[in-house]
C-alpha cells in the first residue's frame, strides 16, 4: 500500500513539473516568427531607401531588381 501511494505522488509531482515547463514557453513560437517577419520588413525598407536615395546606383538598381524577381517568383507572378 505504501508503494502505491509514494508511486502517485511521484507521477503527480511529475505532471505538474511538466505542465509548468510546457505553459511557461506557451507563444513562444510566434514571438520568434513576429521578430522574423519584423527584421524582413526592415531590411527591405532599408534596401529600398538605398535604392531609392541613389547609394551607388548600379549597386542599388541590381537589389531593387533582385528583390522584384524573387517577390514575383514567390507571389506566383503578381
Amino acid at each position: 500500500m505504501g508503494y502505491q501511494i509514494a508511486a502517485w505522488m511521484h507521477a503527480f509531482v511529475l505532471d505538474r513539473r511538466d505542465r509548468f515547463e510546457r505553459s511557461s514557453e506557451r507563444g513562444q513560437g510566434t514571438v520568434e516568427y513576429v521578430g522574423v517577419v519584423v527584421m524582413v520588413t526592415l531590411l527591405i525598407g532599408a534596401l529600398a531607401t538605398a535604392a531609392k536615395t541613389g547609394w551607388s546606383g548600379d549597386i542599388g538598381d541590381a537589389l531593387k531588381g533582385t528583390l522584384e524577381k524573387a517577390v514575383k517568383k514567390a507571389s506566383g507572378g503578381l
